[in-house]
């Protein structure tokens, strides 16, 4: 056998750890900073336009401290990955940069949003630099945010149902069967449509994914008051497939409101007074209620002042009414300008109570007289029964009346080889039409004179043979 002397055991040892010094060092180990990042995705199910957040690792891998550190990202392919300004903190281009010491190690998180969307997923790059980092290799980092596949469908489903009970939980018997559901959603290229089976149950079984959608329902039955629900996030998960929504009694079972002005006629500028009076004939207390007037804002409604209906102000939203109770409210209101130019000044306000606006509607108004204006009309009859005018439908030497609602007599015309016929300069107002001989005025026959410039233009009133 042959021996190895301990001299050469000794020259062997030392050459190992050499060589294992040597394979050990990096390449880059010349002394200064040397930044080191890593970036990776936060895991969640993204859809295009989402905020994606990407927690970016910065290590300081040399023996010198790295400054005035500066970070940055870049989308190499796919859609646009917009980062907002100060998303980095200390590493934000438009700052002094940040301070890294040897070994150093912190971890930034920054969220962009993917600007559309499509088959691609982002690709994007993350990126700090210090000046004189002596290996730049190591200072980006590659990533894929990946949105839930293109052309993902999810189910949604649930159940209608009337709270009877009052204890806001789906209960047999409770639900609401034909009501229409609609459903449309932020990406969806149209609604979708079902309608409700016996137990009040509907179901969408491929609804494409949607960062925001929302349904409501219509034709429900025995007058239930739903509510629109929104803010559904479809991804693909599942989350929503067993939904349950609470339809409400409307408020006009149980809280009746009745309106009425002090006079009949006003001028512009005069104080009218008003009451009010709301009633619960319920057997519960109401809280939450309000009056909402003029809710259009119009200018034909009298100016009052939210101030003088008390807790029952739209900007306080706190009446209460007992069981049984009657409350009578009397406020007073300034005649608008407008009003003049349609010959009525309105009461007109909905109850509601909270965010339901399914009370009583409040109405009354006076007339406002003064101005005067020319109305042109066209008599037509419907020849082809598509109901509406053509060509050659008009009915020529045809007279007609307006008159008042007690029947006075205002203004006479005939109609023209069109069909056209004027009533000249009559008082603004609401009047009705009535034509004479052989043809009868049909369907809605209310003639609005308005004076310029809020006048609705001509109108067209439909007739038929006595």
């Amino acid at each position: 056998m042959r021996r190895t002397s301990l001299r050469a055991l000794g020259v062997l040892t030392t050459t190992f750890t050499l060589a294992g010094v040597l394979t050990a060092t990096p390449a880059s180990a010349e002394p200064g900073p040397n930044l080191k990042v890593t970036a990776t995705v936060v895991q969640g199910r993204y859809l295009p336009g989402d905020e994606i957040p990407v927690d970016v690792v910065v290590t300081n891998v040399g023996d010198t401290a790295a400054t005035e550190a500066k970070g940055s990202n870049y989308t190499t392919s796919g859609p646009y990955y917009a980062v907002p300004r100060g998303a980095w903190g200390d590493l934000d281009n438009a700052g002094p940069g940040a301070s890294f010491a040897p070994g150093e190690t912190r971890t930034y998180r920054v969220a962009g949003k993917s600007m559309s969307g499509g088959r691609e997923n982002p690709v994007v790059q993350f990126e700090v630099r210090t000046p004189g980092d002596v290996d730049y290799r190591d200072n980006t980092s590659i990533v894929t945010l990946e949105h839930v596949p293109f052309g993902t469908t999810d189910r949604v489903a649930g159940q209608l149902y009337g709270d009877t009970n009052g204890d806001g939980l789906p209960s047999p018997g409770e639900g609401l069967a034909g009501a229409g559901v609609h459903l449309s959603g932020v990406g969806m290229t149209g609604p979708l449509a079902t309608t409700t089976d016996s137990t009040g149950r509907f179901e969408f079984a491929a609804v494409p994914v949607s960062p925001n959608a929302g349904f409501y329902f219509d034709n429900v039955p025995d007058n239930w008051v739903t509510p629109y629900t929104g803010g559904l996030r479809v991804d693909g998960s599942g989350a929503h497939t067993a939904l349950a929504v609470k339809a409400t009694r409307p408020l006009t079972d149980v809280l009746k409101a009745s309106g009425s002005l002090d006079k009949a006629n006003y001028a512009v500028g005069d104080i009218a007074k008003a009451k009010i009076v709301l009633t619960n004939t319920g057997a519960r207390e109401l809280t939450g209620l309000w009056l909402g007037c003029d809710p259009v804002g119009s200018g034909l409604h009298l100016e009052i002042d939210d101030t003088q209906w008390g807790d029952f102000s739209p900007l306080k939203r706190a009446g209460v009414l007992a069981p049984g109770q009657r409350l009578e409210f009397t406020v007073s209101g300034k005649v608008p300008e407008k009003a003049s130019y349609f010959g009525r000044v309105f009461l007109g306000c909905y109850t509601a109570s909270g965010d339901d606006s399914s009370g009583s509607h409040v109405e009354a108004s006076g007339k406002v007289p003064g101005k005067r204006a020319d109305s042109r009309g066209r008599l037509w009859t419907d020849k082809n029964g598509n109901g509406q005018w053509d060509s050659g439908e008009q009915v020529p030497n045809v007279n007609a009346t307006l008159s008042t609602d007690d029947g006075k007599l205002v203004s006479l015309a005939r109609s023209d080889a069109d069909g056209w016929l004027t009533f000249p300069n009559v008082g603004v107002g609401v009047y009705r039409l009535r034509t004479l001989g052989p043809w009868q005025a049909v369907d809605d026959t209310d003639v609005y004179i308005v004076a310029p410039p809020y006048g609705f233009g001509d109108w067209y009133q439909r007739v038929v043979r006595r």
